[in-house]
């Protein structure tokens, strides 16, 4: 037998964000329904987000659309990629002005901001969490999530990765799961059951500014009986390893 271990594949950045609103009843966040012909987790309700890209890193692109340019993130291109993927998947750009989409364009992120003199509130944009991919798996993804309050915006999805863009409330997304009306994956749930210990956007937002976000990477077991994938009790979530039904969802299509 080899003493040889395989070395992890590093994890790619990548960024999502909650926007979240008040209504009545409470408070509701934005998520999407992923296309059933998706490879990995095929029709399962997710935040909108996506990898980080190159252009993401670039600082001197998105100086002058920043609304607060001289304050510096150490996690910046997270953030910019995080509010750039919620453009593309559901038509919302977190901008310091209500923005109208431009009929028939299809510019990169950057352009964009140019031609409709709208500036990015990455300030305004809460670190929630911090997920990686477990290290025996072939594709890694190094996360980060970020909260932030909607400015009564029109979504509407892609048609292509998201065949569904709307709002809903924690808890009932959370029941729907628990009786198998809809699937979702590990870090999804949790964080929305993180966000459903508070009951309007500010309390939500006071409560992500006060917490300290943990980075987490699952543990990934084979045990006889199947998969076993856990997290730390310090990451505060109360529960600490996924379903059976999770582990389904984020397994690739063959």
């Amino acid at each position: 037998m080899s003493d040889t271990v395989k070395k992890a594949v590093p994890a790619q950045p990548a960024a999502s964000i909650l926007l979240v609103r008040d209504r009545s009843g409470g408070l509701e966040v934005l998520m999407i329904e992923r296309a059933k012909t998706m490879r990995f987790a095929p029709g399962a309700l997710v935040f909108p987000g996506g990898k980080v890209d190159v252009e993401d890193s670039q600082r001197w692109r998105w100086h002058k659309y920043l609304k607060h340019n001289r304050r510096t993130f150490a996690d910046a291109s997270c953030r910019i990629a995080a509010a750039r993927k919620l453009y593309e998947e559901t038509n919302i750009l977190l901008g310091d002005t209500n923005f109208t989409d431009i009929a028939g364009t299809a510019l990169p992120f950057d352009k964009l901001l140019a031609r409709a003199a709208v500036k990015l509130k990455l300030d305004e944009m809460v670190p929630f969490a911090h997920w990686v991919t477990p290290e025996t798996m072939p594709r890694r993804f190094d996360t980060y999530f970020f909260l932030a309050a909607d400015d009564d915006h029109t979504e509407k999805h892609d048609g292509v990765e998201a065949v569904a863009a709307k709002w809903f409330k924690p808890r009932e997304i959370l029941a729907d799961w628990e009786n198998d009306r809809v699937p979702l994956m590990f870090p999804t749930r949790l964080n929305l059951m993180k966000l459903a210990r508070s009951s309007t956007v500010a309390s939500a937002l006071q409560a992500a500014r006060q917490t300290p976000v943990v980075r987490i990477l699952p543990r990934l077991e084979m045990k006889d009986r199947g998969i076993n994938l856990t997290i730390q009790k310090a990451a505060g979530y109360e529960v600490t390893q996924a379903s059976a039904k999770e582990l389904k969802v984020e397994a690739p299509k063959r």
